[in-house]
């Protein structure tokens, strides 16, 4: 497979108690999470077969020159500094700048070595992970395979609470096999899996947690780590505050302090740059870029991505139970229409839930337009087709609906009010409801809530059959549209389960050809990512959204 480019924001993953596959594509039972919601990021990564001894992304600071501090701003308070409890995009920023990762990501996308100096996947059903043995934690004591193993199998098992289970679901064990070996035992294969233990699998000393119970992760106990920065402060109000960890294994970072602050307002972050109150913007919104490239004192780096968004229709509950109602929605989008309006062009037509950039990651440049093509056409945008769509359902005569848009993402306001003032032409009313991040967050499954809803979700991996089990089937994790039968639960087993392009091809095809015909989802824009950083500062080899899995902050200097 080859590697994919980067995304952009956030995931939403639900943590509930369900089902996961065995290798014959059979519901097992055991799998559990907790009923709650996590917005998470999962970086689109590439995965490497197996790794040797690697020093290619290490080396401190990069080719700039000293500088005092950085301040770099983000979209939304960091919520904890422990992936396990908050993993959404603005907390992953600071976690990924004091936390060392297992396994560590290219410019590329290739996964590579880190605090593993080396890792095995030659057996499909087992990693192996040769641990470093010079590794420090911030406190000086040495980092041990227990930490390691500890810091993995948090993740890991029926009676896990990290919001991030839900990627390791494979994974039945992880154990120390010596002092530096680290074994992790798969109930299938999972092509993902090192570029996962690239994101989440942050190294945090043992010790310090156990010691920490709930508060670790907080701002009395943020925690121990191995990285290129120790905390010194942090609050979901204030900020973070990191200090550069001069003896750090892989070389001191040429930024003496970090600081991280929340931003929400796009405009507010463009004149705090263009004073030098900050010094960089992490996930720029795309509609507001073409005031972001005027500034004479920033660049601006676009990354291609596989970050997917799509409306969510539950098609257990009215109107939306009648597939005409479905289609009299999907006719109602001018999609292509609003890719200058929404993301300054910056953006693609969706064709499916699964991002263009993982077909063609998958099968190839041809094998993804075959795939699109067999999969068959979304509705166009036409009023009349919509009113003649609606005219065929249980509710001729229209119906009214709300939908919640999240105000930390700006594109969605302004199509919400595009699809509204379309539905109205039809006798449909929907009453658009802007929302915070959190409260969006907290609706998409809440059955009291709207069976239409807005989601942004993102990939992992470059394989194609990564999100479909998350959003299809009655053992879902993330089941918006609560959408599965018999027919559509043996897809979705036979593609979670895929391990190899061949068997995927045809069931993921069959999947969404069938998804396609019945709407449960309405693909809508595969987005780029774009990030600001001021003149003043240079970050070597280019900035890639694969710096949520690096040691990143190596790699800025001074420009001067």
């Amino acid at each position: 497979m080859e590697a994919l480019a980067p995304v952009r924001k956030s995931v939403v993953y639900l943590r509930k108690p369900r089902q996961g596959y065995d290798e014959g594509g059979q519901a097992m039972r055991g799998f559990t999470r907790r009923s709650a919601i996590a917005l998470a990021l999962v970086a689109a990564l590439g995965v490497a077969a197996c790794g040797g001894d690697d020093d290619s992304s290490g080396g401190g600071g990069g080719s700039g020159s000293e500088v005092d501090k950085m301040v770099w701003a983000i979209q939304s308070p960091v919520q904890s500094m422990d992936p396990a409890i908050m993993a959404d995009v603005p907390s992953l920023r600071a976690q990924t700048a004091a936390f060392d990762r297992v396994l560590s990501i290219d410019n590329n996308g290739v996964v590579q070595p880190w605090i593993a100096s080396k890792f095995d996947t030659s057996d499909p059903l087992k990693m192996v992970l040769t641990i470093r043995d010079d590794v420090k934690f911030w406190d000086g004591t040495p980092m041990t395979v227990d930490d390691v193993v500890y810091s993995i199998a948090r993740h890991v098992g029926p009676d896990s609470t990290s919001v991030n289970a839900f990627v390791f679901a494979a994974v039945t064990s992880v154990e120390a096999t010596d002092a530096s070996t680290v074994t992790l035992t798969l109930s299938r294969p999972e092509p993902g899996l090192p570029a996962h233990l690239s994101v989440w699998a942050q190294v945090r000393q043992q010790k310090y947690d156990e010691a920490a119970g709930e508060a670790a992760g907080g701002p009395d106990k943020p925690g121990m780590g191995t990285g290129p920065y120790s905390i010194v402060s942090y609050s979901s109000a204030d900020g973070v505050k990191l200090l550069r960890n001069d003896a750090y294994w892989a070389g001191k970072p040429k930024v003496k302090e970090l600081e991280f602050k929340s931003i929400s307002d796009p405009d507010t972050a463009r004149l705090a740059l263009s004073s030098g109150e900050i010094d960089g913007f992490f996930d720029v919104p795309l509609i507001a870029t073409r005031q972001w490239d005027q500034l004479e004192n920033a660049a601006m780096t676009y990354v291609p991505g596989a970050y997917n968004d799509f409306l969510s229709m539950n098609v257990t509950r009215a109107p939306f139970d009648d597939v005409n109602a479905r289609i009299a929605i999907g006719h109602l989008i001018d999609r292509a229409g609003l890719l200058g309006p929404l993301f300054n062009n910056r953006a693609t037509v969706a064709q499916s839930v699964v991002p263009a950039i993982q077909m063609t990651g998958t099968f190839g440049d041809d094998g993804a337009k075959n795939m699109h093509e067999a999969i068959g056409a979304l509705p166009e945008f036409s009023i009349d087709m919509a009113k003649e769509a609606l005219a065929k359902s249980a509710t001729p005569d229209g119906f009214t609906i709300e939908l919640a848009v999240d105000t930390s993402q700006p594109w969605m306001s302004p199509l919400a009010q595009h699809l509204a003032e379309n539905a109205k032409q039809v006798g449909i009313t929907i009453d658009v409801k802007q929302v915070s991040a959190a409260d969006w967050g907290a609706g998409l499954l809440d059955p009291a809530g709207s069976p239409l809803q807005l989601v942004a979700l993102a990939a992992g991996t470059p394989w194609a059959g990564e999100l479909p089990p998350v959003v299809f089937g009655t053992t879902a994790g993330f089941p918006l549209a609560g959408y599965g039968d018999d027919e559509v639960d043996a897809l979705v087993g036979s593609v979670a389960t895929a391990a190899t392009v061949d068997a995927l091809r045809q069931p993921l095809q069959d999947l969404l050809t069938k998804a396609t015909a019945d709407l449960p989802y309405l693909p809508l824009f595969d987005e780029q990512v774009a990030t600001a950083i001021s003149n003043t500062f240079v970050w070597e080899g280019g900035y890639s959204y694969y710096a949520l899995s690096q040691a990143w902050p190596l790699q800025l200097g001074g420009a001067g």
